[in-house]
């Protein structure tokens, strides 16, 4: 997977990955692609909703999708919003592993009734933005996620933040991200460039169409170096997406 990346820069995915969380040294145009996605992403949620609740996922490993759900979490905290991440792969969480915070109390730990919500929250862990990290690794996640607690945790949070962005497992691997997906406002699907497939992608579409999701966008993760933010509204992603948009960020690979 990493040799695909072509960057001997970096020593490890792991390394690569948290190169590309937003901080001080970021590009301008890492900046200003995440802030034209949170534009559409605004555009594209319902207007009737206090707290709007966003799952970012994607349909494999490897395309993003947790450096994606750190940044547009900055991004949006940034506009004055109340933002809340919550690290929802209890597979393999890595949310509190990029903004260096501990995961030992988190949202296993308020699903099992170990603790409260307010013990889970980490505040203002990057910037402005609160954190609810995945907690102790539960052999049970996904009944955890299915259950009355985890729906009433977020209906309450959803009155305390103005956007809660919520990392899963990509949708292809397990079910959790699914699970989840009917709680929330939509869905930002992520794709890594010259990784992610037309056929997956078809795939992980069908399955959000069937349950009734709302995909709210697409993310194009670890582009080629440029200068340029694109966006498309309505249009194709690819052979067969005619329905909600597109949005796709230039990434620096190469600084």
């Amino acid at each position: 997977m990493f040799k695909n990346l072509k960057l001997k820069k970096y020593k490890s995915l792991h390394e690569f990955e948290d190169a590309h969380v937003i901080n001080d040294s970021s590009s301008f145009s890492m900046l200003e692609s995440y802030k034209i996605a949170r534009t559409n992403i605004m555009f594209s949620l319902p207007k009737t909703e206090d707290g709007k609740i966003i799952l970012v996922s994607s349909s494999e490993p490897g395309e993003g999708k947790t450096t994606a759900s750190i940044n547009l979490a900055y991004t949006f905290a940034q506009s004055g919003a109340r933002v809340l991440l919550m690290d929802c792969d209890m597979r393999k969480p890595r949310v509190h592993r990029y903004l260096k915070i501990s995961k030992d109390t988190g949202l296993s730990n308020v699903l099992c009734g170990f603790c409260s919500v307010d013990e889970a929250i980490q505040k203002n862990v990057f910037g402005t933005m609160d954190c609810i990290p995945v907690g102790e690794i539960p052999l049970n996640s996904a009944e955890l996620l299915m259950s009355d607690v985890m729906k009433n945790l977020l209906a309450d949070l959803s009155k305390k933040y103005d956007y809660i962005f919520i990392d899963t497992p990509p949708i292809m691997t397990v079910t959790d991200a699914m699970i989840i997906a009917p709680m929330t406002s939509g869905v930002v699907l992520v794709a890594r460039e010259n990784f992610s497939t037309y056929d997956m992608m078809d795939k992980t579409v069908d399955i959000l169409r069937r349950a009734g999701v709302k995909i709210l966008g697409f993310l194009m993760t670890y582009a080629e170096k440029s200068t340029k933010a694109r966006y498309y509204g309505k249009k194709y992603y690819s052979k067969g997406y005619r329905y909600g948009y597109k949005y796709e960020y230039k990434d620096e690979a190469n600084k």
